[in-house]
């Protein structure tokens, strides 16, 4: 009876917490709507979590620390806001200690015991995960080989281990461990393979219930060869379709499932993401994404309380872009993960903290290509610890600057493998967070009122990670998402989606897409350099095109000194750090004042765009531009050309000189970094108004701005506009100056 006393407390702990985070959930979905009610319920949550934790002070203890400072920020006791004026947002300094609290931690234990199941049949493999997730929830001793790479890395680990002798015959490594550890099983859920939902059920009831999901087959040979006594269930006929199990599941299962992590697996697949899913008891299923009536499924299990930012789904969907939409909307995240392995036992060693160096500006010079080269798909933990691991053995690493895509997520899931990479780094590698940081998610897709929490959540992990740049994904720009994500993710620059310029953002480089060397090579010599400005790029690689014979780093240097042979002089290669701060360098230039006129540009140039058409005309013997009288009313675009650009915390001031005839408003607004504004400060309205009075006269007006972003977010990438309200409208001149020292 006492030996069953621990367990039983840690379930009464988890049921306690589960019912705080039902709280936090609650103030969160009245946040929009009743703050104040939604604050009630947040102090509610807190008070509980606080005498919680003193109950329970050995309960996960990184969980309750992130939810206390969650809880925090929404009482306002530590606020954290992203600001809506010009105020620069500093690059997000290193945490003083590790993050952590988004994944379950297991156990560490003092060493590891290795069984190695290469040579098992598919189904004898899921079970022998099952029970590595089953023994290390309680000591991550278990440690299984299931490809060339996990002994090696193993080894990387530094844990003490001890390689257990495999027993002869079939399914000889799940035999083996079953062997030392039957003791631990006190159940077994025969499922049928031809119903892959019993798989799943088999699999969540296991792991709540100290169990293994078997086929009917390894049941009888386990009990047969090693006398085990304990109780079976049979999931085979117990229900009819998916639908119908997951329902069952849902009312059944999900309340004791872990609200952390949710799993998407696909059962004829050898998935070693199994034992994690085990170990942390996150609920695990197969729908299809893009049937309507499985994809209804999938939403039940999204809508779950509990369920919210911070939880990811990990696995792969049947549709990875639908997966991560569906679930982005419940403000769950994606962590790609299908082929990741021992995560039960990388998980339990300590959460770390990274740092690397800042980037170093080169001198840009007009006519050249600054361009760097990135590895894909860094997101997905599974190729950083198979495919990318593999390439930074090739010695061809170091000849030439590449930056690795990697997951912020490693600093708890596994941070052994992201003290590997820091270690083996050269001058010539940068890691940088794939899509979209902490999470891959689609920020157009994200849950709107979720979307600010997650990201101050991104920001602090990439951080921790050491990150200072990231693959940015399905953002439109110009919108709040955008900029909220922008101006708060404490980046040195983004990667992908086209380039953007905006003070007080980071710097946006476009990045074109190569799925193999020869198309590498295709991109790099359709490149054309510009005479009269650098040219700043990038070209990622994609992973599974390079990931063969002779390929990885060896296939980019082939193709790298391709180029510069068939064309000299053009290329200047960069990590993404040294590109981004020579960007700052270059295009924040101390000019005072920058100008436009019809036939003449000092920096500013006019835009034609749908709703924004004009004509250069003459009046008194000057030319002007003539924006029609229409209806709705038409607008004039602007855009700085050169290197001139608003420095954060600055005043700038926009003179017009403008014909005062006929009647009308003249109104101006101008890409701004306030993100309440429309558009999330792309279209900021001055407060000034122009009323035109017929005096047949050419008049200025100033209008004085503290915000300015000027990152070409209007239409036609234009940084500000006039808007004629009334009859022709002629204008002479346009100018843009700094004011002040």
């Amino acid at each position: 009876m006492l030996a069953l006393l621990p367990c039983a407390r840690g379930e009464v702990a988890d049921d306690k917490y589960i019912h705080i985070y039902a709280l936090i959930e609650e103030g969160d979905a009245l946040s929009s709507s009743q703050p104040t009610q939604a604050l009630v319920k947040y102090h509610e949550a807190q008070t509980a979590l606080e005498k919680f934790h003193k109950a329970y002070p050995d309960w996960n203890s990184q969980v309750v620390n992130f939810r206390l400072n969650y809880l925090a920020s929404k009482l306002g006791i530590e606020p954290i806001v992203v600001p809506t004026t010009t105020a620069p947002e500093t690059p997000a300094a290193t945490p003083a200690s590790p993050v952590g609290g988004l994944f379950p931690k297991m156990p560490a234990a003092p060493k590891a015991y290795v069984v190695n199941c290469q040579q098992d049949s598919r189904d004898a493999l899921k079970t022998a995960w099952a029970l590595q997730g089953l023994i290390n929830r309680r000591s991550a001793e278990v440690y299984i080989i299931s490809n060339s790479l996990h002994r090696e890395q193993l080894e990387d680990g530094g844990k003490p281990f001890e390689l257990l002798t495999r027993l002869t015959g079939d399914d000889a490594g799940l035999r083996t461990l079953f062997q030392k550890c039957q003791w631990r099983v006190k159940k077994m859920f025969v499922y049928d393979v031809e119903k892959d939902w019993t798989w799943y059920l088999a699999l969540m009831a296991a792991a709540q219930q100290d169990g293994i999901p078997v086929t009917e087959s390894l049941k009888n040979a386990l009990t047969s060869e090693f006398g085990w006594k304990g109780e079976v269930e049979d999931f085979r006929d117990r229900w009819a379709n998916r639908i119908e199990a997951y329902d069952w599941a849902l009312a059944k299962l999900m309340p004791a499932c872990s609200k952390q992590v949710v799993f998407a697996l696909r059962s004829d697949r050898q998935l070693p993401l199994v034992d994690y899913a085990v170990a942390s008891k996150g609920f695990v299923f197969w729908l299809d994404f893009y049937d309507e009536y499985e994809k209804a499924e999938v939403k039940k299990i999204f809508q779950t309380k509990g369920y919210g930012v911070g939880t990811s789904l990990m696995g792969y969907g049947s549709g990875g872009d639908e997966a991560n939409a569906t679930a982005n909307r419940y403000g769950i995240g994606y962590v790609v993960s299908d082929l990741y392995a021992n995560g039960s036992f990388w998980s339990s060693f300590p959460n770390k903290t990274y740092t690397q160096a800042l980037g170093r500006a080169v001198a840009a010079q007009p006519g050249k290509i600054y361009a760097h080269v990135m590895w894909s798909d860094g997101d997905n933990i599974q190729f950083d610890q198979n495919a990318l691991y593999h390439f930074w053995h090739d010695p061809a690493r170091g000849s030439v600057p590449v930056a690795t895509e990697l997951s912020p997520t490693l600093q708890e899931l596994n941070p052994p493998l992201l003290d590997w990479y820091y270690s083996r780094m050269t001058d010539n590698d940068e890691l940088v967070a794939g899509p979209t940081g902490v999470q891959f998610i689609y920020i157009r897709d994200f849950k709107d009122e979720l979307f600010p929490a997650w990201c101050r959540l991104n920001r602090t992990w990439c951080a921790g990670a050491g990150f200072h740049s990231a693959r940015i994904w399905l953002a439109p720009n110009p919108s709040v998402k955008y900029s909220t994500y922008m101006k708060s993710c404490g980046l040195a620059g983004m990667l992908g989606e086209g380039r953007a310029l905006k003070s007080g953002f980071p710097p946006k480089i476009d990045t074109w897409g190569a799925s193999n060397e020869e198309q590498l090579f295709e991109h790099l010599a359709a490149m054309e350099p510009n005479p009269q400005a650098p040219v700043f790029c990038g070209f990622t690689c994609i992973v599974a095109g390079f990931d063969k014979r002779d390929g990885g780093y060896s296939a980019i240097k082939r193709q790298v000194d391709r180029v510069e042979a068939a064309y000299p002089g053009r290329y200047v290669f960069l990590l993404p750090k040294d590109q981004f701060a020579t960007i700052e360098a270059y295009y924040y230039s101390d000019a005072r004042q920058i100008a436009g006129r019809p036939g003449g540009d000092d920096g500013l140039a006019p835009v034609s765009a749908g709703d924004g058409e004009f004509t250069v005309v003459e009046r008194d013997g000057e030319h002007c531009w003539l924006v029609p009288k229409h209806t709705p009313p038409h607008y004039f675009y602007l855009k700085v050309t050169g290197t001139f650009r608003p420095q954060p915390g600055k005043a700038l001031e926009i003179e017009l000189e403008y014909f005062d005839a006929g009647s009308g408003e003249i109104v101006m607004d101008y890409d701004s970094t306030d993100i309440q504004a429309t558009l999330g400060g792309a279209y900021k309205k001055h407060p000034y108004t122009i009323h035109r009075t017929n005096k047949a006269q050419w008049q200025q007006a100033r209008f004085r701005v503290n915000d300015a972003g000027f990152g070409g977010s209007q239409n036609g990438h234009a940084d500000f506009r006039f808007t004629n309200g009334g009859d022709d409208l002629l204008i002479r001149a346009v100018r843009v100056r700094r004011v002040g020292p």
